[in-house]
């Protein structure tokens, strides 16, 4: 069953009514500063340690794969990461104007048997939608007039 997409509208009422908007440029450098900076204030909120490992996992996989896949060989490009505690939740908000996904749709998760795949058989990469599929509710993607957007919440009582 897919998930119904995260928007705007599906908000609750703020309990905490914390939120924050941030620029940030698509390099690794920045991607790991944002992560840093965010993570500092969601802390400060007292949010649940596992709800924050859990964003930041899932935001450092979103937000790279950004850098490597929807910017890849560009000289420049930049993402809008919108960020907010409302009700029980961690509600994101994800844009740039990268190349779009391929297909227009999100990644499945690739799922591997480990009990009948020997672990030298095992891809290197390619598990991060896996783990970001996992992790997040809500989590939904559309292409909107040249901008990618991707939405997601992570429940702070899971």
């Amino acid at each position: 069953m897919t998930p119904e997409p995260v928007t705007q509208g599906d908000l609750p009422p703020p309990i905490l009514g914390w939120s924050q908007s941030a620029i940030i440029g698509a390099t690794s450098a920045e991607v790991s500063r944002a992560l840093t900076g965010l993570r500092g204030n969601l802390i400060r909120l007292g949010l649940p340690e596992d709800a924050l490992i859990r964003l930041e996992l899932v935001l450092a996989e979103i937000m790279n794969n950004i850098v490597e896949h929807a910017y890849a060989g560009a000289d420049s490009g930049d993402m809008t990461l919108e960020a907010s505690v409302h009700g029980r939740a961690i509600w994101c908000h994800l844009r740039d104007k990268g190349r779009a996904m391929p297909g227009g749709k999100l990644p499945c998760p690739r799922r591997y048997d480990l009990d009948a795949m020997r672990m030298d058989d095992l891809p290197e990469g390619g598990f991060g939608w896996g783990l970001i599929h996992d992790l997040t509710q809500g989590l939904s993607y559309r292409r909107v007039a040249e901008e990618n957007h991707v939405r997601f919440r992570i429940d702070l009582d899971s």
